[in-house]
């Protein structure tokens, strides 16, 4: 292939490649991310390791944890050392819930109560 041949492939969106480190380091951010809004309080760090802490707090009821990969991925690993690489805090309950098998739904009224009873903040 010449050299123009080359620069047209590279051109077009269907030939374009990426390795998985490159994706891992940038991406859009998602809305949960919120320490980009103006009123945010923490920087992104601070406010993802309190996610991360919430989102343990929840997992484990089902023998979950989850870690921050560099503030840019999550880490979800359940008791039996499967580990899985997620891109935002919905990924996590989809996996957690196929992981476990059970349901577990973040916003559940009961499951807060639960959290609130065992941290003895009831």
């Amino acid at each position: 292939m010449t050299s123009r041949g080359a620069a047209r492939a590279w051109s077009r969106p269907d030939s374009a490649a990426m390795c998985g480190l490159c994706g891992a380091l940038g991406g859009p951010a998602h809305w949960t991310e919120g320490a980009g809004r103006l009123d945010a309080t923490q920087t992104r760090r601070a406010e993802r390791q309190h996610q991360v802490r919430v989102c343990n707090a929840l997992l484990h009821t089902q023998r979950l944890r989850l870690d921050d990969w560099h503030g840019t991925a999550l880490v979800l690993s359940s008791a039996t050392g499967k580990r899985e690489v997620l891109g935002s805090l919905p990924e996590v309950w989809a996996r957690a819930q196929a992981i476990s098998g059970a349901a577990i739904d973040p916003l559940e009224p009961a499951l807060w109560v639960q959290l609130a009873a065992r941290e003895g903040t009831a």
